[in-house]
Formats: C-alpha cells, structure tokens, sequence
C-alpha cells in the first residue's frame, strides 16, 4: 500500500473534481452543449446557471460552447488517465481516490442533466403505472402525448413498450410516484438514485480488491468512481446502468470474504446477481458463471435452493406486470434499441450496403441481421469458453470470468452506450491479464468521448457526431473487441495437460541418460 499520493496524482485528482465542476458549470448555460432539451417547467439547477451567468457563458454561443465543453473533456480525460497510471504504478492512496470519487459523484448528482433524455424514458414508463393505471410492458409512450415527459422523449422511444427489467420498473414508477407533482424532483431522484448506486460501487469494489488484491484498491475506485464515462455518462445522465454496477459489486465484495459455496453469503450473492439480471436481463451470463461455479463441488443438484430464490425474485418483482398474454414481457427485453458505437453494427452496416449494392434491399437487410448474430454466436463461443474456465478457478476467481463475460457482451451486443460501461467497471482490476484491464479502460475512454455535443434542442443528433460514433469510436472498439477475444484462451483439456506432462516427463528421463 502506498505510504502517501505523489505531487502529480494530487495534481490530477485536483483537475478532474475541477473539471467535472466546471462541466457542469457548463451545462447550466443556455442552450449548452452538455445537456439536453428540459420538459416544461423544468430548469438547470440554479447553482450551475447562476455560474454560468456569472462566467457570462450566455454569450459564447453554442458553438463555442461546445469549443469549450472539449477541452474540458480531453482534460478530465487525460487527468483521469493519469490517475489511472498513478495508482498502477502503487503511487496514489486509497483514501485520495475515495474523496475525489465522492467530490466527483456529488457535482454529477446536483448538477444539470447531461447528454441524454433517457431519464425522460424512465419517468415515462414510471408513470405508465403509478399515474396513467397503464402496463409499461403492454403501452407504448405514444399513448400518453401530453405527459411532460413523454413530450421530451427521444422518438425512438415513443412506439416502444418498456425494454427495462421489473425491478427497475418498480423503483421508477415509486419515484414517479414520490415526485409526480415536480419535474425537476423527478430527474433529481434519478440521478440521485443513480449517484449512491455509484458511490456504493466505488466503496464495495475497493473493499473487495484489498481483500485480493491491496496494492489495486485504489486502482479500483478510481476505475469506477473518478472514470469519466461513469461520472459524466452514467451519474449526469442518471443512467438505470448504476443500478446494476451497485449489485454486482456487492457480490464481489462477498465472494472476496466469504468464499464459502455453500454459506448463506452465497445465498446473497445469487441474490445480489439475480436483482441486477431484473434491471436488465442481460446480466445473465454472470448468474450463468456464478451456477457454473457453484455446481462444481456437487453437480447440478446443489443449484436446486438457488434456484428456488431466483424464482422468488422474479415472482416477487415482476408480479405487479403479470398479463397473460405476454408472460415473458418483462424479462424478454435486453433493454436497449440504439445502435450507437457498436463494432457488430459497424460491420453488419458496412455488410449491408456492399450487398445491396450487388442484390437489392432485401437481401442487404438480410445480411445485416446475419452479421450481428454472428457476432453473438461468437459471445456465445466465448461465454461458454469462460464457463470451462470458472469451473477450474478457486473460491474469488470467478469475479474476473463476471467481469470479461460482461466487457465482451457489451462489444458484442448490436448496440452500445457509453453508460453501459458501468457493466464492467467494477471487475477491471480483477483481469488477470493486464492486457484485458487496459483494453477496458481504453473502451470507456472511447466512450467518454461520444454523445458530445448532445442532442441540439431539435432533438437530432448532429451529423458531425454521428460521423465521430460511426468512423471514429466504433472502429477503435471492434479493434477492442478483437484483441480481448484473442486473449481469451481456452483452459487446457485434462487429458492434453496429461500428455504435455508425460513428455516432459520423458524429455528429462532421456537428457538424464544422455548425460549418463
């Protein structure tokens, strides 16, 4: 553990609290760069515009605006990235890390909306039940036009049924609840919600690294808590994403003290994976590698009482949306419809136009679909080569199989946010390989760099955007993808390892004799 934070971490950590202020300083200017249209009677917080008028942003214009909103990013960026560097190299203390990460969090959490509107999604969909009487996973947005939220939603949304789990559901229709009377309380407890889901990650992730790993505790908070992608992205945006890095990291904080399988902590941690699957299901593969684990010792038998509580779970959580004829409805949904930086959707894209370039729409469309599922069979091969691996690991092994499972999903998957970086995060400092560590951070800087400028208040994405997601960040992360594919090998047969012993063995026998 280092002994003190050496002058450059210090300096660095003092320059992404002030640039994360300073981004929402931003943020409260009119029509800012960094934040979004705001359904009626809502505002920016008056903290954030009364600074921004004071620093007589109103008059910058958008474009300088967005001139300004860059190079605070590439600041927060490179401080980040410094940091990062400063606490591998055993140079930063926890205890440093743990109140920039807080400071950090904070001004996201009080500070103007930022970059996207899919809080505006949550409410709506929140609000489907607690004040319309409606199914969020029956009704479409667009049956309820005059909602002030369902007003600002982002068009894609608007003829979609809910693509969220119902333990999420839950929590937004209770905050549509609590706050129905006020717009700005509304988004305030999303991203407050968000925020503590953050904060509790960051402490649980580096609880769970000085048990594995001390000399990365501050690696690991700093990785969640001060990483731009999560602070900027997830936190300012109030992203549902939070909601699932919170829950797993308690899980690797269990399995950290308490390996035991068969103790009531493993109870907790099924527990703790299944209620982020119910925010969003494609937390599967974990409760997968966590049962792969777990039946090692006795075979599938010893999954029977775990699979009673995750049974539990769903009834409990998804009762309240149970309609006969769509059972499955709210566990179907991988919870995203935007494409976004997905490497899958970048070549499936660039598939699609050289075929119908040859044979026609059709047969371009067809393509499409064909290349993204391909790119899933690949996750599949993949998974079930992390499932041979977790079967042969010790006790705390298994949390770097979570993690890669879900950092190669989320480059897989055709759609890709930045906020769903919060997926993989909290494992980063568990990656055996080093390679695979940085190949993550690498990606949420990637990401970091998207989204930005946000939406203009016509509600389109700029061109120059699109070009920068299409051209620029999903290209960098289909390398990603590429390179943490190739290092994950297979874990060696027992019959090979056997064999590659016995020549060995043979090998030593006849240079004996020789010498002999």
């Amino acid at each position: 553990m280092p002994e003190q934070t050496s002058r450059r971490a210090a300096v660095a950590l003092a320059t992404l609290v002030a640039g994360y202020f300073a981004m929402a300083v931003v943020a409260g200017a009119p029509n800012s760069p960094l934040t979004v249209l705001l359904p009626n009677g809502a505002g920016p917080p008056p903290w954030a515009r009364f600074l921004a008028d004071a620093a007589d942003l109103d008059n910058v214009g958008r474009r300088g605006l967005t001139a300004v909103a860059w190079v605070l990013l590439v600041l927060v960026v490179a401080a980040f990235a410094v940091v990062v560097f400063e606490a591998w190299s055993k140079r930063i203390r926890l205890a440093a890390v743990l109140i920039a990460a807080f400071c950090s969090v904070l001004i996201a959490v009080v500070g103007p909306l930022l970059l996207s509107r899919d809080v505006y999604t949550y409410a709506g969909y929140g609000r489907i039940e607690a004040l319309h009487g409606g199914n969020p996973y029956l009704t479409t947005l667009s049956a309820f036009p005059h909602d002030r939220f369902v007003a600002v939603t982002s068009v894609q949304w608007l003829h979609t049924r809910s693509h969220y789990g119902p333990l999420f559901t839950l929590a937004s229709a209770g905050l549509a609840r609590a706050w129905a009377g006020s717009v700005d309380g509304t988004i305030l407890a999303f991203k407050v919600l968000a925020g503590v889901s953050i904060a509790a990650a960051t402490g649980l992730v580096a609880l769970a690294a000085r048990k594995i790993r001390p000399e990365r505790a501050a690696l690991a908070a700093a990785l969640v808590g001060l990483n731009p992608v999560i602070v900027v992205h997830t936190v300012g945006g109030g992203h549902v994403d939070a909601l699932i890095a919170a829950p797993l990291a308690a899980a690797c904080a269990l399995v950290a003290t308490c390996p035991a399988a068969r103790s009531v902590r493993a109870f907790a941690i099924t527990v703790l994976i299944t209620l982020a699957c119910l925010v969003k299901t494609v937390m599967l593969p974990v409760l997968l590698l966590w049962f792969a684990w777990l039946a090692r010792p006795r075979g599938v038998r010893a999954l029977a009482p775990h699979l009673l509580v995750v049974a539990a779970l769903i009834v409990a959580t998804g009762g309240a949306f149970f309609s006969a004829s769509h059972p499955w409805a709210p566990y179907a949904s991988l919870g995203g419809i935007e494409s976004w930086a997905s490497p899958s959707h970048l070549v499936a894209r660039g598939a699609q136009t050289f075929v119908v370039s040859l044979a026609g729409t059709h047969a371009g469309h067809y393509t499409s679909v064909l290349v993204e599922a391909a790119f899933l069979l690949l996750y599949a091969v993949l998974l079930w080569r992390l499932v041979q691996r977790v079967r042969g690991t010790d006790a705390r092994a298994p949390i770097a199989e979570w993690g890669i499972a879900l950092f190669l999903l989320a480059l897989s998957l055709p759609y890709l946010l930045p906020w769903y970086a919060a997926w993989f995060v909290p494992f980063l400092v568990f990656f055996e390989d080093a390679v695979l560590t940085f190949a993550g951070v690498f990606a949420c800087i990637v990401l970091a760099f998207t989204l930005v400028p946000a939406d203009p208040f016509h509600g389109l994405t700029t061109p120059a955007v699109m070009d920068g997601v299409h051209y620029g960040a999903a290209p960098l992360l289909l390398l990603v993808l590429i390179v943490s594919a190739a290092r994950l090998r297979p874990p060696p047969r027992e019959g090979a390892d056997r064999h590659r012993r016995a020549v060995r063995a043979l090998a030593a026998l006849f240079a004996s004799g020789s010498r002999g």
